[in-house]
């Protein structure tokens, strides 16, 4: 079976679908690109290709110009429709405007999705941000603060199974990279109530992340604040774990609002 982007294996999958949507990938990895260099990263016969790709144009998902393929504008719909489809994301947005008055730092609301973390959105903004944490690229859970924080939560099995698909790669020299190490961090993250990561995913790139809990006892995902490591002391630690748990209190209480049944009526469900 073909082994998919996303580490999956062993399940049915349609091989037209996952052509075009390796094209998809393609582009946006290459920031665009002509016929003949899908055909080449592709390996498919160049009619194939082109007959994707204009079923893909044809549905708006990507625009040729000057016969060079780029990802469409309906990927900016879609990004919102992530990023507001669900209302204890807008409760984060609100969070997270609150969190950025009172915090020195950067802030932004993470989730994980098929083993992978995604920053949804925040206000990073300083200078030498990494551009990965903020475009909705997917990155490792074991590398970063949010990540960590949110597996915490997970039981043995699930976060083995992460490992299987994904992996522990080492992104620099203080990344974990064995199953006993990342145990032993999560256990910390239990006991502390939030996650730290150190340098870990970018070298001076320092982040605290802690979970978001569902009425249901599930996990929304990780509120963080971040920003040099340079930065970062024994009080300013301090200071800005106060703060994050207070947020984070806030985002629980709104949500449990939200979802809190009135009086004669069931209520709303509440998302896991």
């Amino acid at each position: 079976m073909t082994e998919r982007p996303d580490g999956t294996a062993g399940k049915q999958v349609l091989q037209t679908t996952a052509a075009s949507l390796r094209l998809v990938d393609d582009i946006l990895e290459l920031g665009g690109a002509s016929l003949s260099e899908l055909v080449e990263t592709t390996g498919l016969a160049r009619s194939t290709v082109h007959s994707h790709l204009t079923t893909l144009a044809e549905y708006g998902y990507v625009v040729n110009e000057d016969n060079r393929y780029h990802l469409g504008a309906k990927f900016c719909h879609l990004g919102d429709y992530v990023r507001t489809g669900k209302e204890y994301h807008r409760i984060a947005e609100e969070v997270i405007a609150q969190l950025a008055e009172e915090s020195t730092m950067e802030v932004d609301f993470a989730i994980e999705e098929h083993g992978r973390v995604v920053s949804l959105y925040g206000n990073l903004d300083f200078s030498n941000i990494p551009r990965f944490l903020i475009d909705g690229s997917p990155f490792h859970v074991h590398t970063t603060a949010s990540g960590k924080a949110i597996i915490a939560h997970y039981d043995e099995d699930r976060v083995r199974a992460i490992i299987d698909r994904w992996g522990l790669p080492a992104a620099t020299e203080r990344s974990i990279t064995t199953e006993s190490e990342l145990f032993a961090e999560l256990e910390r993250v239990r006991e502390q109530g939030y996650a730290e990561n150190r340098g870990e995913a970018i070298e001076g790139f320092w982040a605290m992340g802690k979970a978001v809990r569902s009425p249901r006892g599930g996990v929304y995902g990780s509120l963080n604040l971040s920003g040099p490591e340079y930065l970062v002391d024994d009080e300013v630690r301090a200071t800005q774990a106060e703060l994050l748990t207070r947020a984070v209190e806030t985002f629980e209480h709104e949500v449990e609002q939200l979802y809190q049944p009135s009086s004669g009526d069931e209520g709303e469900t509440e998302p896991e």
